[in-house]
């Protein structure tokens, strides 16, 4: 008795069934976000449409704060197909750049490096990265640049008068300032 093939011959071309890829845009539109979630998850090779990754991302929603099984299965098929999606299909029209991203220090010059981390993984000096990616690393860069404007230094002497009526919300500023 011989073995199972271990790796299965692929199919016959002019046997199988057309895939959903002709499928026109326009038709998703008028879709209900229900039925575009079912269509994904039959179709996983299919290239998903802006409407169909929406749809995934409501319904991912809905579905994770269910209690049920079904909601809790139907979440992490959801995530799956979402987490195998190009990053053409998740952002269409992204295109890749190169950007220089600084080291973040102090201001007051006191040490300190740190390194913009983005999911783990460091951004420093000239990387290439989706344009997506640049925005967050310079919205990241420009936080720290706001704390560090922020940040009281051993030179500033802030006194508030706390026995005032406006007492809470005078120590609540001075509190959000430190």
């Amino acid at each position: 008795m011989a073995r199972p093939r271990k790796y299965p011959l692929p199919p016959d071309p002019e046997l199988s069934e057309p895939e959903v890829e002709d499928e026109e845009p326009e038709h998703f539109d008028e879709m209900e976000p229900a039925q575009l979630v079912q269509i994904a998850l039959e179709n996983p090779r299919m290239k998903m449409p802006p409407v169909m990754v929406k749809a995934l991302n409501e319904m991912w929603r809905e579905y994770v704060l269910a209690d049920d099984d079904q909601a809790k299965r139907d979440a992490r098929n959801i995530k799956t197909r979402l987490a195998r999606a190009s990053h053409d299909e998740l952002h269409p029209g992204c295109r890749k750049i190169t950007i220089t991203v600084p080291v973040l220090k102090r201001a007051d010059g006191r040490g300190g490096v740190w390194y913009v981390r983005i999911n783990e993984r460091v951004y420093v000096g000239q990387v290439d990265v989706w344009e997506c990616t640049a925005r967050q690393i310079d919205e990241l860069v420009h936080l720290h640049g706001q704390v560090e404007a922020n940040r009281m230094s051993e030179g500033q002497n802030v006194t508030f008068d706390l026995d005032t009526g406006s007492m809470v919300a005078e120590r609540a500023r001075a509190i959000q300032r430190a």
